[in-house]
């Protein structure tokens, strides 16, 4: 029944149903109240770098559209149409200001979409955010200039630079680094690898090279744009090397590679889980504010971070500023509030074994024990791009080493010892852990209730540093220590200075780290029965058993316990450090689980968080109860 039909049909129905007045005239459907055919739709989508051509998406329900494409007004052709897709071939004007295109339906319908471009040379001052651009290249006579668009190192093979080049929203070349696997098949499922969700962000990377002949001249010079969108909530890194370095079978830092091929059913064995020299690799490095300020720009080296995790689909990545590539130091105030503004190292971290769950756990926890004099790693959330492509949340970090400690406390970094674990040396020359084992033997052999003999372990480290790790470790519920996780230092002098500066007296002091397995949602978890009954733990824990035999460091101990529950663990403070950074990674969760799907979902991501909000909650009344236990009254 056609529209005119059914109009008649309604009229008599209201005429029969109405009461006995005068019937109401015939009323005609005008033209206009008549649907109006679907009107084309087109978009300008972006541009294909290697074909150079145009694309975008067309459509009407009156038939295949025409697509004209203009540039200042000036027709440049009709494009191919294909599918609900038109492309067409396109080499910007040095002058160009616009692009348009307009769809022609057969019925007559038009629609049209249009992109203004601003002109950027190369050096102008960085910005990460930017409109639609031409972007010109530094260029000079008998030189040539070669460039690239996938973050590879540009040579005389690449595109030649003759004109300015176009980036658009979806500019970059099309994804493919995201959709290598970056685990083994050995990792368990949940753990392993998975292809992404939804569609890949990515930014647009130019790099270019300058060349006599066949010879280079100068650097190759980088950079990175997000092209015509609102700007993150959190900084961005963007990561730029030859993909080889991340994704090949043999040299790939970032995949299991070859030698998992040889070890199939170990998820340990890998690429990624190898590290030294050999295993480093070069990378051009930009950090930018949440404004797009360029803080960082050089070549530096990169390794992958840390070993349990390395295994899963997300690396930490280790950063190394080097003569050999560039600038000796990391050199901006990357950490607000901080002091230290040069940096010779720096952790691109991916919230190591929390990365399934809060994703917060070691850089909110962390922030907590900031009026204590513990040293402690600076920590700023932050968005990492790769060779152009969106590779999600990480934490952007300090690195425990010597250029640390020579950094924040003001010490020689050459005369820096840093053990670990049970007094294994990981930086200083050898002997240096001799000091130490010797201390542990002492307290091995001496009875530390006696006054001198405690006195003379405190006169070898710093007790009140001691005691705050310690308290740390045990309220937070580490389950990855102290079998693990843990590092100490001093400065090497030739006996103890008790009246030097903090940190240059020569005396061991504790570094907190890794706290991904901290504030698990188990508020009784028994930490400090475990550290004082666990014989597998008697080497981790002998130092602080033979303490406790201390009167004095026993009541020290308790006292300053307390006052942490009731003071840097009240769980108002705890809840109120949790939410700040999950603020702060709650607009961008969204994208990251698309990505990795590590935590599996928003909400999974919520009900961690609130489990650490509520193990807070209740964590104090058990440290109590505990501690009345195994210590004795309060």
């Amino acid at each position: 029944m056609g529209l005119r039909q059914l109009a008649s049909v309604l009229v008599g129905f209201l005429v029969l149903s109405g009461s006995a007045c005068e019937p109401p005239p015939e009323r005609r459907l005008e033209e206009a109240e008549l649907p109006a055919p679907a009107r084309p739709f087109v978009t300008l989508d972006g541009q294909e770098p290697d074909a150079q051509r145009l694309f975008g998406t067309v459509w009407s329900d009156a038939g295949v559209p025409r697509v004209e494409v203009y540039e200042d007004g000036r027709f440049l052709g009709f494009a191919d149409v294909e599918a609900g897709r038109w492309s067409l071939p396109w080499w910007p004007g040095r002058r160009a200001l616009a692009l348009e295109v307009v769809a022609r339906d057969p019925l007559g319908g038009t629609a049209s979409a249009r992109i203004d471009f601003q002109h950027l040379a190369f050096d102008a001052r960085p910005g990460l955010y930017q409109p639609e651009t031409l972007l010109s290249l530094p260029t000079a006579r008998g030189l040539r200039t070669y460039f690239t668009r996938d973050g590879s190192t540009p040579t005389p093979a690449s595109p030649l630079y003759t004109g300015p080049i176009a980036l658009l929203a979806r500019s970059a070349p099309p994804v493919k680094w995201a959709f290598i696997p970056t685990s083994s098949t050995a990792v368990p499922e949940g753990l392993r690898w998975v292809a992404p969700a939804e569609e890949v962000p990515q930014a647009s990377v130019v790099r270019f090279q300058q060349y006599r002949g066949a010879e280079p001249v100068g650097p190759v010079r980088t950079r990175t744009f997000l092209i015509g969108r609102a700007p993150y909530t959190l900084p961005v890194l963007s990561l730029v090397t030859d993909a080889a370095n991340f994704f090949d079978r043999d040299r790939g830092i970032y995949v299991p590679g070859r030698l998992s091929e040889a070890s199939p059913d170990d998820p340990g064995a890998g690429n990624y889980a190898q590290d030294g020299k050999e295993w480093e690799r070069p990378v051009h490095v930009e950090w930018f504010e949440t404004s797009g300020a360029r803080v960082l720009a050089q070549d530096a080296g990169v390794r992958i971070h840390g070993s349990g995790s390395a295994v899963l689909p997300q690396k930490s990545l280790r950063l190394y500023a080097k003569e050999d590539y560039g600038p000796k130091t990391f050199s901006g105030p990357v950490f607000p509030g901080s002091p230290v503004t040069d940096f010779t190292r720096l952790l691109v971290r991916a919230s190591g074994q929390d990365q399934g769950q809060s994703r917060l756990r070691d850089c909110a926890l962390q922030n907590l024990l900031a009026q204590t004099r513990l040293a402690l790693q600076a920590c700023r959330p932050t968005l990492v791009f790769l060779d152009g492509e969106y590779w999600g949340l990480h934490e952007l970090r300090e690195r425990y080493d010597e250029y640390y400690l020579a950094s924040h406390y003001g010490v020689d970094r050459k005369k820096v010892v840093i053990l670990e674990r049970e007094g294994e040396l990981d930086v200083g020359e050898e002997g240096d852990a001799a000091p130490y084992q010797e201390l542990i033997d002492y307290v091995r052999t001496h009875d530390l209730a006696v006054p001198e003999h405690y006195a003379h372990v405190e006169a070898r480290i710093d007790v009140e540093d001691f005691i705050d790790y310690q308290v740390a470790q045990l309220y937070l519920g580490n389950q990855d220590w102290p079998q693990n996780n843990v590092k100490f230092w001093r400065l090497r002098t030739k006996t103890v200075v008790p009246d030097a500066p903090h940190g240059q007296d020569g005396r061991w002091r504790w570094l907190v780290y890794d706290l991904d397995f901290a504030l698990r949602p188990e508020p009784a978890f028994d930490s400090l029965g475990r550290v004082l009954e666990d014989p597998s733990l008697e080497a981790s824990t002998l130092l602080l058993r033979s303490l406790l035999q201390a009167p004095q460091f026993k009541a020290r101990f308790v006292e300053r316990f307390l006052w942490h529950l009731e003071h840097t663990f009240a769980p108002e403070r705890v809840a109120a450090y949790v939410d700040a950074v999950a603020e702060q990674l709650a607009p961008e969760l969204p994208a990251h689980v698309g990505r990795w799907l590590q935590p599996a979902s928003v909400e999974a991501w919520r009900v961690n968080v609130e489990e650490i909000r509520e193990t807070a909650r209740q964590r104090p009344a058990f440290m109590r109860q505990s501690l009345e236990q195994h210590l004795g009254s309060l």
